[in-house]
This record gives structure tokens, C-alpha cells and sequence, in this order.
């Protein structure tokens, strides 16, 4: 089967694997409730990038593990992934994602809640076929609770115009950062190769970082239309994100006062017209930085450019 989405037209190999990690992931969806399969359905097939089960089929290519073990681990970290995304549009209220209605506002919250439980269930089933240990998608120094950590830092945040720069980047490496650095990590951790584990999980997390304050950059960079989810969004509900914190650094009486008076229009267009945006991408470009100089640091080979060829390209994306 073909993915959704071009990002992997220029990596046959690894669009195969991942067209395979989808297909494990869909047969493993057993349950009988129609509507929360259909709507797990519906989020694997609305055209995800699919990099952490990319980032894991890449960095378990330097260890011995089996095809099917690889296979099992990339599709239990993007499900993990997919369950955070249908639980947070519930938290956020978000009727759009990936350019489609959100599951929450098709199906409703409650079928959206189960269906992002179910996909935890999904996962401890596909590891244990596997004889793959649950543990191991945790052991990385509390991931799963650092992921949590940083979703509830970012809600104590909301409204919050006091916000600094380093408590928006706790929140996201604890929010997008551990699942990535969980991704490049697992395998070596499997493997037993302490050095490697240690040096993946610090490069996955310099990659996630850089991706959510990409993410965060194209909210204010794009329309809408480009990025299929609506514009300002986050404001709106108290999430100040980096163009927003430099925003306020370059004018925080005039910033503050717009977002207190719910101007958003006038914030985005403030931000479009300063300095933000630019120190924004900046700020990603010094942790895709610091990820490509440990890059060098892998084993030579095929994979590693490949590694360090897409975390390049991502920093470039527009979508």
C-alpha cells in the first residue's frame, strides 16, 4: 500500500517499511466497536510524516535486531504517538488535524477517548507477540511520564504572559522531544549498546525539539489552507508558543495588551512583522544544529546520512 503523504517519495526503501509499519498497525485494531475502529482508522489514513517510526526503522539499522522486532517497535511508537493526538485534540477542542476533521468533532469525545485507549492497549498486544518487553518503550529514564510532564507544564502555562523561553522548551522536550527521543533510542536500548542509546536519545531529542518549534514557526508562517489546521488556534486558548515569547520580548506592553484585548489578528500580524519569526526558526536551527553534530558522531554508513539528510529537510519544511 502507498502512503498518503510525498515526504518519503526521495527514501523508496524506507517508504516501503513504513507503508509496512501502517499495515501492522491497522491489522492489530481488533475491536469490535465500529465507530472506534473506523475512527482509529481514520487518523492512520489521514497522511501522517510518520518520522519517529522513520527515526526508529533508521537508528535500530545499527543494531541486530530482527525485521519483524523493528517493524513491531516502529508501529507501537506511532500509535503510542497517535493516541497523545486524539487525547490532546480532545483536551484542545481542536476540530481540524492534518487538514481533516478532528476525531473528537466527528465522532464525538467519547468515542475519540476510546479509541485513543485502545490504541494503548494495541500496543502492549503488538509487543508481546514480539516478546518484546513493555518496559522497554519506558525505560529511557521515565519517558512516558516526562511526555505527560510536558502536556500538563504547557496546560500550567496557559494565559500565562510570564511565560519564559526555557519553560517553552521544558514543555516541548517533555511533549514532542521524549517520544522522538524515544524513537531513536529504543532499539539500541534493546541491543544492550549503552554508548549508542545515550547518544540517540540525546540526538531524538534535539530533533523533536526543533520540530515543535517548527511546528510552532509555521503556525504563525503559513495560512491555514497550507497547514491544514486553523491559524492562531493555539493563542486563543492561553498557548504562547516561540514567535509569541519573542514577540513579547521585542514589545511586551503592546503584545500583552493585543492578547488581553483577544486582538489575535493584530498579534499575528505584529509577529509576521517583526523580528519573531525570524529568531523562531533560528532557535530550530540551533537544536537541528546540535543533533547533526552528534550525528557525525554514528557509525558511517547509509543510515546515517539518511538520518542526517531528513533532520536537515525537516527544518526546511513548509508543512
Amino acid at each position: 500500500m502507498d502512503l498518503k503523504n510525498n515526504f518519503w517519495k526521495d527514501y523508496p526503501a524506507l517508504e516501503k517499511e513504513l507503508a509496512q509499519v501502517h499495515q501492522l498497525m491497522k491489522s492489530h485494531v481488533t475491536i469490535k466497536n465500529s465507530d472506534v475502529k473506523s475512527a482509529i482508522f481514520d487518523i492512520f489514513d489521514a497522511g501522517g510524516k510518520m518520522l519517529r517510526p522513520a527515526y526508529l526503522l533508521l537508528f535500530s539499522g545499527f543494531t541486530d535486531l530482527s525485521e519483524s522486532e523493528r517493524l513491531a517497535l516502529a508501529a507501537s511508537v506511532e500509535m503510542m504517538h497517535t493516541a497523545t493526538l486524539v487525547h490532546d485534540d480532545v483536551i484542545d477542542h481542536a476540530d481540524t488535524r492534518r487538514g481533516v476533521a478532528t476525531l473528537s468533532a466527528k465522532y464525538g469525545p467519547e468515542i475519540a477517548v476510546y479509541a485513543g485507549d485502545y490504541l494503548f492497549i494495541a500496543v502492549f498486544r503488538l509487543m508481546s507477540e514480539h516478546s518484546l518487553e513493555l518496559s522497554n518503550l519506558t525505560k529511557n529514564i521515565g519517558s512516558i511520564e516526562r511526555l505527560l510532564g510536558g502536556e500538563l507544564g504547557q496546560l500550567n502555562h496557559h494565559f500565562n504572559l510570564q511565560q519564559t523561553l526555557d519553560d517553552y522548551i521544558e514543555n516541548i522536550s517533555g511533549k514532542t522531544g521524549e517520544l522522538f527521543a524515544l524513537s531513536a533510542s529504543v532499539a539500541p536500548l534493546i541491543s544492550k549498546n549503552n554508548a549508542l542509546t545515550k547518544r540517540a536519545y540525546k540526538i531524538g531529542m534535539n530533533i523533536g525539539i526543533s520540530f515543535q518549534i517548527m511546528d510552532d514557526y509555521l503556525d504563525y508562517a503559513s495560512t491555514a489552507q497550507t497547514l491544514g489546521k486553523p491559524v492562531l488556534e493555539d493563542i486563543k486558548q492561553g498557548i504562547y508558543s516561540a514567535p509569541v515569547l519573542f514577540a513579547l520580548q521585542e514589545n511586551n506592553a503592546l503584545v500583552s495588551e493585543l492578547i488581553k484585548n483577544e486582538k489575535f489578528d493584530e498579534v499575528y500580524d505584529f509577529i509576521k512583522t517583526s523580528d519573531a519569526l525570524e529568531k523562531t526558526k533560528a532557535l530550530a536551527k540551533s537544536y537541528t544544529l546540535s543533533a547533526l553534530n552528534l550525528i557525525d558522531k554514528l557509525p558511517k554508513g547509509e543510515n546515517r546520512e539518511l538520518i542526517a539528510e531528513i533532520t536537515r529537510k525537516l527544518l526546511e519544511r513548509t508543512l
